[in-house]
């Protein structure tokens, strides 16, 4: 069996945090087997011998914040911007209208992918190898897992789990069953069977947390809302006060070690500014990663306070619908492309606390997989923006508005409410667009509102966040292949909300996800950024990377024990009281 390991991506993700440190306040063991399989960079993980880590916009009022010098008793505050709706459901199998961040600290995958350092890690499994041919996955579970009832942890639980996602497709956001052929518990080990080489495997896994088969095989998991979760987190569920708080209790038999505080407090704010105001107040040690950008110069003015920031695997972007007729013309999206400032965006609207996204879509956290032509083959220019139009057919109306066969290019144009840098930064766009000679009719929604939109294709362009898994071809295959889809007011199986469809970018995918060697991998997945280029399938934002607030030394202390992200599992049971 040939041992996996990851090539880190590490001096580049530093490279980045150095480029960001402007913005930020601050920054802020497990053994491996050395042999190396010959596969892909992309799919190289990190073999363990052991688990253990070691230890170690409205704007907001001004006040220094509460708690700064006293301890919390215990207690970790964290805020979030979270809505009640988004509670009804704790399965962490639903594909929106979640409290995700939550159910990450409840439940746990297989390995974890740690965004600092770019690459895989140990969870509840503690190592993994590939058969000869790339087909047959083998994880070794972790002895030291138990869930937070007390029941042992097993490969059965991994199998169950695996098992719900074929049951029910809908679970399945990543088509995994497309090809896996078979996953099943021997002893102390889980064996992934697939009809062909995927070795994005590994990392398309980080994705899935797994859940108790003592529980989940006793509900029907397509309708089960979880009310009271039990996961092998380092925190477990203790109660919901409705629109207040969720409280966590620390889990004492955690495989990483007890956490260092006695509980988690989440604190729930139901608007942005007010989670800003929580944070900039004291009342909370830090969030989930909610911040009104524009507050940040008043944040890390404070003493103890920090910003987190890091390169994260996720895009936000305009949506646009392909099914849409006007839309479904190269030349109106390459224009509109052309007519928003990025740099401008970043700068304004966030802060430079983020990292421009790519017309490829691939982030730098890819490395070597970026393609550089794709990345910069888009400029701001508002002039030959409008010559593209032009020279497509399309001409001004009186009112300024570009029409063609007596069609007007104007669209609904849907952003989240209750996050004013979303709104500026919509506000931003749809003049952009406007001086392009495109009509915005903006739209307001909820976060989940937005997701249920994008799924269901029920929109003309769309402002959002995409996350996907740490993997290129996982990244591309997610969004933009045709399987990936869905026709409007059908709920997409994968990420690929743009209805877009290429034959040419299909065919690069199936080449791609079952190739082994390195070289053939980079120039596929370089083909496949330069047609999304080409496209223009998208409106181009900025990387959703990391950035959190947090207070290192008021209250609470030691989130930097481990290098990740602060709000990783990690780092959160290394956090402490002060004093």
């Amino acid at each position: 069996m040939k041992k996996r390991k990851l090539s880190a991506l590490l001096a580049l993700v530093l490279a980045l945090l150095l480029a960001l440190s402007g913005c930020s306040g601050g920054t802020g063991g497990s053994s491996s087997a050395s042999s190396k399989a010959d596969a892909p960079e992309s799919s190289k993980a990190e073999a363990p011998v052991s688990s253990k880590a070691e230890e170690p916009a409205s704007s907001a009022e001004e006040s220094e914040p509460e708690a700064q010098g006293t301890a919390t008793g215990g207690t970790l505050r964290m805020g979030a911007y979270v809505l009640d709706t988004q509670m009804s459901n704790k399965s962490p199998f639903a594909t929106s209208g979640t409290f995700t961040d939550m159910l990450d600290i409840l439940y746990e995958p297989l390995f974890t992918f740690n965004e600092k350092k770019g690459e895989l890690e140990p969870a509840l499994a503690t190592e993994y190898s590939w058969n000869d041919g790339f087909t047959e996955l083998t994880f070794t579970i972790n002895p030291d897992v138990k869930w937070h009832d007390g029941t042992a942890f097993s490969a059965e639980d991994v199998a169950c789990t695996m098992q719900i996602l074929k049951d029910v497709p809908t679970f399945d956001q990543y088509a995994l069953w497309d090809k896996l052929s078979d996953v099943k518990a021997d002893g102390d080990k889980v064996v992934f069977t697939c009809s062909q080489p995927f070795t994005a495997l590994p990392r398309y896994l980080t994705k899935v947390k797994i859940v108790p088969k003592h529980i989940w095989e006793n509900e029907d998991a397509e309708n089960f809302i979880n009310e009271t979760p039990v996961g092998t987190g380092p925190f477990a569920w203790d109660k919901y006060t409705v629109g207040t708080s969720v409280e966590l209790t620390a889990f004492k038999d955690y495989w990483n070690g007890a956490p260092k505080v006695d509980k988690m407090l989440i604190v729930l704010y139901n608007t942005s500014p007010n989670t800003t105001l929580g944070l900039l107040n004291g009342e909370i040690d830090c969030t989930t990663g909610t911040i009104a950008m524009s507050s940040i110069p008043e944040f890390t003015s404070k003493e103890f306070a920090q910003m987190d920031i890091y390169a994260g695997l996720g895009n936000f972007s305009v949506l646009i619908n392909h099914e849409n007729e006007l839309l479904s013309d190269v030349a109106v999206r390459k224009a509109m492309a052309m007519a928003i400032n990025q740099p401008e965006l970043i700068s304004r609207g966030e802060y430079n606390g983020v990292l421009p996204t790519s017309i490829g879509w691939l982030p730098d956290l890819f490395g070597d997989y970026v393609s550089e032509e794709a990345k910069n083959s888009l400029a701001f220019d508002l002039e030959a923006a409008q010559k593209v139009l032009e020279d497509a057919g399309y001409t001004k109306g009186d009112d300024g508005i570009y029409q063609k066969d007596g069609k007007r290019l104007s669209f609904t144009y849907h952003n989240a409410s209750g996050a004013p840098a979303q709104q500026m930064e919509a506000g931003m766009i749809q003049q952009w667009l406007l001086n392009l000679g495109v009509e915005i009719i903006p739209k307001l929604a909820t976060w989940p509102e937005l997701t249920s939109l994008a799924q269901t294709g029920k929109f003309d362009l769309l402002q959002m966040g995409i996350n996907f898994p740490p993997d290129p071809y996982a990244a591309l295959n997610s969004c933009f292949n045709s399987s990936m889809t869905a026709p409007a007011g059908e709920s997409t199986p994968g990420l690929n909300y743009f209805r877009y469809r290429s034959d040419e970018m299909d065919g690069l995918l199936e080449q791609a996800s079952a190739e082994t060697d390195e070289e053939k991998l980079k120039d596929l997945y370089y083909q496949m950024q330069d047609l999304l280029a080409k496209d223009y399938v998208f409106l181009p934002m900025y990387n959703s990377s990391g950035h959190i607030p947090y207070y290192d030394g008021a209250a609470v202390t030691g989130w930097t024990d481990y290098e990740a992200s602060v709000k990783s599992n990690r780092n959160l049971i290394n956090v402490r009281p002060v004093g």
